[in-house]
């Protein structure tokens, strides 16, 4: 015990005079301040900032033109008119139907029928929306944000994999981490040492029950993966804005001669950081697919009444029609979460009966909202689908994004 204890007075004191020497050369390798000098972080993108990612995207492509984005058609159809057509010459096709044959317009165009005003009526509302976005008669002109890394075939990083001749049946995913390898200047060949990829979900006021980030105002739920458990596909239709994803791969560079880097090793760090933001055009396309998923096996979305749908959209769209940073953009913002507020019930789990009269009495819900067990069914909101949740968090986020809401606590 003495011994030990003896060993470690004279570490101290040896410890004491390497410090000693470190400060007398002004090499104070223990100071923060210096982490940059010893290992390099390379940010990607280069200007500190990050790669935007929103929870919900707009299909762009017009009406019967062989460039758009719309749903492939099954089957076969030799023209739009039903009348003479037969079982074997019609084609599934995600549109509408009117009398013998589809709609060849939007089924809902964007149109606000109280403000048809040039300014802020219905010119402003479709300005909202990416070019050609409402001249397609798809019904579903939205798709959910995925956040993807590139990944290959857990064998194709073995010697037998597809560069080794042998293929084996394992086609398990993993991080493609040397597309994401890169070394300073000076420096070249990278070898992968360690990667990692943090997610930081942050605390929402709005809903904290929900989104409690780290348990408290102004925390964050942080959740780290490393190597082989890297996940690369990331579903965000219900992420929130300011959620941010940063994979962190630490490389060995050796250096190369021509820069007089000749023997030299260089450890660096490549930051590739990345985050969820919100704006009027996303979050028109999250209330666009919200309407367009059905909760649980009801075939009826969260967002259920079709009066609810249109209201909202128009509302979401007013916020970008009216002038920036000023109080009618405010109110048009606080209009649109009480909009929300005043059309959700809030239930745990889905139970049709519960939510809808209709569905208890052996029918189903008409286009229009009921009064059931937790209010008005304009909109739906569960644990495991929160629509009220997320519409509410998306405009609070919106509203600090445009500078006219600042953020709480």
């Amino acid at each position: 015990m003495k011994k030990a204890l003896l060993s470690l007075a004279v570490a101290g004191l040896a410890l004491s005079a390497v410090q000693a020497s470190f400060g007398a050369a002004n090499l104070n390798v223990f100071n923060t301040s210096n982490f940059n000098s010893l290992i390099p972080v390379i940010n990607t993108p280069s200007s500190g900032g990050f790669w935007p990612l929103q929870e919900a995207y707009r299909i762009q492509g017009a009406a019967n033109t062989a460039n758009t984005n719309a749903t492939q058609a099954g089957g076969f159809e030799t023209g739009t008119n039903l009348t003479n057509a037969t079982t074997t010459n019609l084609k599934a096709r995600n549109v509408g139907f009117c009398g013998v044959g589809y709609e060849s317009g939007p089924h809902y165009p964007l149109v606000d029928p109280f403000d048809t005003s040039s300014g802020t009526g219905q010119g402003c509302l479709v300005a909202q929306l990416p070019p050609g976005a409402m001249n397609s008669n798809e019904l579903v002109t939205a798709v959910p944000g995925i956040f993807a890394l590139c990944s290959n075939f857990r064998n194709a990083f073995s010697t037998n994999g597809p560069n080794g001749g042998l293929i084996s049946t394992d086609i398990r995913q993993r991080l493609n981490v040397n597309a994401f390898a890169f070394c300073p200047p000076g420096f070249s060949t990278p070898f992968v040492q360690s990667v990692r990829l943090v997610k930081t979900i942050p605390y929402q006021p709005k809903c904290p029950g929900v989104f409690p980030g780290g348990g408290a105002p102004n925390t964050q739920q942080t959740i780290t993966q490393f190597g082989g458990n890297i996940r690369t596909w990331w579903a965000l239709l219900y992420s929130t804005p300011g959620t941010r994803f940063t994979l962190a791969v630490t490389v060995a560079c050796q250096g190369i001669p021509a820069s007089g880097n000749a023997g030299q090793v260089k450890v660096a760090i490549d930051n590739f950081n990345f985050a969820v933001v919100v704006t009027v055009e996303s979050l028109l396309a999250v209330v666009d697919v919200l309407h367009s998923n059905p909760i649980s096996t009801s075939e009826i979305p969260c967002i259920a009444a079709e009066d609810a749908y249109l209201a909202l959209r128009i509302a979401v769209a007013r916020i970008g029609c009216a002038t920036p940073k000023t109080s009618s953009q405010q109110d048009r913002l606080f209009e649109a979460e009480a909009l929300v507020v005043a059309l959700c019930a809030f239930g745990d789990c889905f139970i049709a009966e519960d939510f809808f009269p209709s569905f208890a009495a052996g029918t189903a819900p008409s286009n229009d909202q009921e009064t059931g067990a937790f209010g008005m069914t304009g909109i739906l909101d569960t644990i495991e689908n929160p629509c009220c949740c997320k519409l509410l968090v998306d405009l609070d986020n919106l509203g600090n994004a445009l500078g006219i809401t600042t953020a709480g606590p």
